[in-house]
């Protein structure tokens, strides 16, 4: 993923592959430009318009058949969800289709090439990312006779497009033939063998099966028709038998392979035959989704895309999060919620795109105007969105079999300003993820973001964040390393989360009070040695205060020397001092606020204090996902059987204010408590906890 506002990244991705100079005119590049527009209405000679694309996109070098189709599919959608209306933007999809299809192929003709186009995905030909060779000694160049093994993730918006250009008789009989041809060796064995590659539910096989299901769909008599029913039967039959499938990176690889299901399932014609199982997905991953338009994420935070006027210009390719393909997102929830009319989908749609309503649901006129502009289609037919209902609760993964507790959410309900706070808690995940368990991800007051995500999607032997420092947990290592950083290797006694711990079910609770309040626990075992535990248990308060309530009992096999102690990242802030300090607090800026808070917010973390800690903070290096954040820490000696606890405190202010100063205590039996103003926290040894508020 990369770092790149949405609008911007959009732009890099057309441009490149850039087009010979040679041949276009000044008024023509000018044409050219900027596709797909957030409106054609007002162009007054689309003719020429799309000429000059068409002839633009035919002379590129280069073209991406992986992420470069899905905006066209975008505007396909917009285009067929108005009504059909808007013949421009129907002969904006034709020249494109001609150009990256039917010119590209007549252009490898004119060189002997023409058998090399492939527009899905090759899974046997070896090779790199750039280059891979055929058995018969042809070398495929990526993203110029094809994709490569990624390219099949535009093969179902290539043949959607394909559908509706034929449907509106925009093609002639010979362009659709040579398309057929297109298909057809696509699908030959040359290029694909189905027993190879991919075989289960994951981004891989589901973004490329919808290519390969709309040809089945469209052209059933196309070579290998049994190999490829067969093997879309086998990775569906996987998703199917598990109940749910197991990437956890949402951005960039969860839409890839949520709109590859939707994909196969309208192909195949299972969208109301596979219901039961596309809601399981589908509400489960409606649980990442909070009101107020701020989100963390395991792996990358999720940044705010801060030009609402472009979002509000074209809000079927620009979205309310700053991540690779934004439109994407938006898009899922717009389609899922599309086929089941269903209001918790078109609200999660709503999030995506433009972050929700404002507290208050009093929408700024070009924020109605916008969301008029993206969800017609629905507005047209009385369909209203409506939040899910909220509440402190345990996520499930496979929802209707294996009921694998996955997150743990903190929150009284889901509207916009209402403070949440979310945990990562399982273990057993592929290898884009690592070492994120019991990490909290995110962590939203007021409508300004305190805590994203700390580590990096692929975190571990991957240079990608620094190592289980850079998550949101408790640490523990042998003091030999300066705390907290981590060696992230099991060499000289040091002990590595990653593939030991293992999360006791008994120990989750999720529940709220009358008031508002929210409260969770969770405890991991073999937490840094066999049998040692990690017990976290943390209560959210209304007012948005977050207490953190720590409590390990390391092995009694344990070694001398250990520290253990929270970590937490907060942003950074210019010219920041870093180092070990004194004092027992932390204050930091927001990471950054909804699109609707003019407030500026801060956060006071506050230790408790029992003589006995060592306090500090550090700058790291952090991942392409992520904003420059310091990692800021609290650690003592910890004794083989002995339980220690830790209590960590956040509470926001506003900037201007003088920061909160809470009074904590720890008792000798593990009970904690926080006094914030008028309100007091109390979580203790035995499981109960309590927030009580004196009138002021």
């Amino acid at each position: 993923m990369m770092r790149v506002p949405g609008i911007f990244f959009i732009a890099t991705l057309l441009a490149a592959s850039p087009a010979r100079a040679a041949g276009l005119s000044e008024i023509e590049k000018q044409l050219a430009s900027g596709h797909p527009r957030a409106s054609y209405t007002d162009v007054p000679d689309i003719q020429a318009m799309a000429n000059a694309l068409r002839k633009e996109l035919s002379q590129r070098e280069r073209y991406s058949f992986s992420r470069g189709w899905w905006i066209w599919d975008r505007l396909r959608a917009r285009y067929v969800d108005n009504g059909r209306r808007n013949r421009k933007e129907l002969l904006i999809l034709q020249a494109v289709f001609r150009a990256l299809i039917l010119d590209w192929h007549a252009r490898l003709e004119s060189i002997g090439e023409e058998d090399l186009m492939f527009i899905y995905f090759v899974t046997t030909a070896p090779g790199s990312k750039t280059e891979r060779k055929l058995p018969d000694g042809a070398i495929l160049k990526r993203d110029y006779h094809g994709g490569g093994y990624h390219g099949g993730w535009g093969g179902a918006a290539r043949m959607r497009i394909y559908e509706e250009l034929v449907r509106e008789k925009m093609l002639t009989a010979d362009e659709q033939e040579r398309f057929r041809r297109i298909v057809h060796q696509s699908m030959s064995r040359r290029f694909l063998d189905f027993k190879k590659g991919a075989q289960t539910a994951n981004n891989h096989s589901f973004g490329n099966a919808g290519g390969i299901a709309m040809a089945l769909k469209l052209f059933p008599e196309v070579p290998q028709a049994k190999e490829a029913r067969d093997w879309i039967g086998r990775i569906w039959r996987h998703l199917a038998d598990y109940g749910d499938w197991t990437e956890w990176n949402y951005f960039p690889y969860g839409p890839i392979f949520l709109h590859g299901m939707i994909d196969i399932a309208e192909a195949m014609g299972w969208i109301d035959k596979e219901a039961e199982l596309l809601h399981a997905v589908g509400k489960r991953v409606l649980g990442f989704v909070h009101g107020g338009g701020l989100r963390g994420g395991p792996n990358c935070g999720s940044p705010v895309f801060k030009d609402r006027e472009a979002l509000y210009r074209d809000p079927w390719n620009l979205g309310n999060y700053r991540v690779e393909t934004p439109g994407r997102d938006g898009h899922f929830w717009y389609r899922l919620a599309q086929h089941y009319r269903h209001s918790h989908y078109l609200w999660a749609a709503e999030q995506s795109v433009f972050g929700g309503k404002p507290p208050g649901d009093i929408f700024p006129k070009t924020l109605e105007a916008a969301r008029h502009k993206r969800f017609a289609w629905f507005e047209s037919r009385g369909i209203r969105s409506k939040a899910p209902e909220g509440g402190a609760r345990i996520g499930l993964l496979s929802s209707l079999k294996h009921k694998i507790p996955e997150r743990l959410y903190l929150e009284a309900d889901r509207r916009a300003g209402t403070p949440f706070a979310s945990y990562f808690l399982y273990p057993d995940k592929d290898q884009h993820l690592d070492s994120l368990s019991g990490q909290l991800y995110e962590y939203v007051a007021h409508g300004a973001k305190f805590l994203h995500s700390s580590g990096k999607y692929s975190m571990l032997g991957k240079g990608g964040g620094t190592g289980e420092e850079s998550l949101d947990v408790l640490l523990l290592m042998h003091g030999r390393n300066p705390f907290p950083l981590h060696p992230d290797r099991p060499e000289n006694g040091d002990f590595l989360r990653k593939g030991s711990i293992k999360l006791i079910p008994g120990s989750l609770r999720a529940e709220n009070n009358k008031q508002g309040d929210s409260f969770g626990s969770f405890t991991w075992s073999n937490y840094y040695g066999d049998g040692s535990r990690w017990n976290r248990r943390t209560v959210l308060t209304r007012e948005g205060a977050l207490v953190v309530l720590d409590k390990y009992t390391p092995t009694k096999n344990l070694g001398e020397g250990y520290h253990a102690g929270p970590v937490w990242h907060l942003a950074l802030e210019d010219g920041q001092p870093t180092g070990t300090k004194k004092h027992p607090w932390f204050d930091a800026p927001a990471f950054e606020h909804a699109w609707w808070q003019s407030a500026q917010y801060r956060v006071r973390l506050t230790m408790h204090d029992d003589k006995t800690l060592r306090f500090g903070s550090i700058a790291q290096t952090v991942s392409q996902d992520l904003e420059p954040n310091v990692t800021t820490y609290a650690y003592r000696p910890v004794v083989a059987g002995q339980t220690t606890h830790f209590l960590s405190i956040f509470v926001p202010y506003l900037l201007g204010q003088s920061p909160p100063g809470p009074v904590t205590s720890v008792s000798e039996e593990g009970n904690g408590s926080a006094t914030v103003g008028h309100t007091t926290v109390r979580i203790n040894e035995e499981g109960t906890w309590s927030v009580t508020r004196k009138e002021p």
